[in-house]
């Protein structure tokens, strides 16, 4: 029987294979899943330009905030360029990450029209509108805020004279502001239930989804202060999206806890604090906690560790091979030997980027220079109290 399985999946994957490699695109046609780019954009009356520059002239604060952030460096970022080397400039990477066509030297279309150069199924012309300047803004501020000539916001009152036409939209108090880019859907030729980013699928249940919140009730601080220079202070939020670069933002996410039963320490990790498994995004990702032990002399010893990371396997067709990452409020236990000295127990957690290997293939295959450091600790010798 189990000889017979084998060699059932060792067709399937065969037959796969094959269909990979006489389409090799095939997977990264444009489906009606596939996010677009929004449409060209005028700038509005009253506004000097669609640059975030621009903006920053009377929303300074807000500004300052976003320069600071990874949003403005979405498309700069030396390991996306890195990246998107390595997927051979696959245009839809550059719809989350430069989201206006603005933006954009290609128009995107699934129509089965033939133009040159194409990528697979998916076709494109030249943009006559791109503006270079704007793309390397990212994740700019009219990305967000700008739709056919109007700035909207979360206010519904009209309090202010502003100098630019305004409206109220609710998406801004909704998740679905944020998962149109950080919910990347499955691309064809996949056994993926979600995406290769699915931060949003991973936030609609548990803890945090029970209660009502939201991506921005975390990664956007409630801040009062006036929108404008010389303008009356307001509830608003701050524009800084902290996330897994954020050490502040990962020392939220796990709580410990210890007991001991006669020889064996049983140590429980709960996702306390992060809405969503962590890591989430780029499956590259991954975290290590570190358990260990000092004694009364202050000798330090190796108790275990574990590692939270999704594995995905990518040809000949995407499929998850294992995900350990806990969801929201989810719980794992670590039983290790409870140490013959007495001491106390502590842990140390670092949150990684990627592997040294694949950040050395980036290097050497894909041009990637002045990288951000790939390994951050973020818990530094934190103790756990043992009942």
């Amino acid at each position: 029987m189990k000889k017979l399985i084998l060699i059932i999946i060792s067709l399937i994957i065969l037959i796969l294979a094959i269909v990979f490699f006489l389409n090799p695109d095939g997977i990264y046609q444009l489906s009606d899943k596939t996010a677009k780019f929004i449409p060209q954009q005028t700038t509005p009356e009253g506004v000097i330009s669609l640059k975030a520059k621009d903006c920053g002239v009377c929303h300074s604060e807000i500004y300052q905030e976003w320069q600071t952030s990874l949003h403005s460096k979405a498309f700069t970022d030396p390991f996306f360029t890195a990246y998107l080397k390595k997927d051979k400039g696959d245009p839809t990477c550059l719809v989350c990450h430069t989201p206006l066509l603005n933006q954009s030297p290609v128009i995107l279309s699934s129509e089965s029209v033939d133009y040159p150069d194409t990528w697979g199924a998916l076709k494109s012309i030249a943009n006559p509108d791109f503006d270079p300047e704007l793309q390397q803004e990212g994740v700019t501020c009219a990305a967000c805020h700008l739709k056919d000539g109007i700035i909207y916001g979360p206010y519904k009152k009209k309090s202010l004279n502003s100098p630019h036409p305004v409206a109220y939209d609710e998406k801004f108090l909704k998740k679905s502001l944020c998962q149109q880019c950080h919910e990347v859907p499955s691309k064809d030729f996949s056994l993926m239930n979600e995406g290769v980013c699915s931060t949003g699928m991973e936030s609609n249940s548990g803890l945090w989804a029970a209660k009502g919140f939201v991506c921005q009730d975390c990664h956007m601080p409630p801040v009062t202060r006036p929108l404008m220079d010389g303008y009356p202070a307001r509830e608003g939020r701050k524009h800084l999206w902290p996330g897994g670069y954020s050490n502040h933002q990962l020392q939220k996410v796990f709580t410990f806890k210890a007991e001991k039963n006669e020889d064996t320490i049983t140590i429980t990790i709960t996702n306390s604090g992060a809405g969503h498994k962590a890591p989430t995004g780029d499956p590259d990702r991954f975290i290590v906690l570190d358990f260990f032990w000092i004694d009364k002399n202050g000798q330090q010893s190796s108790l275990e560790s574990i590692k939270f990371k999704r594995q995905i396997v990518w040809q000949p067709v995407m499929f998850v091979l294992s995900d350990n990452r806990l969801a929201p409020g989810e719980s794992t236990q670590l039983s290790i030997t409870a140490p013959s000295v007495s001491g106390h127990l502590y842990v140390n957690g670092s949150y990684h980027v990627m592997t040294d290997s694949s950040l050395k293939r980036l290097k050497d295959k894909f041009e990637l220079t002045n990288e951000w450091p790939i390994h951050r600790p973020f818990i530094n010798k934190q103790k756990i109290d043992i009942r």
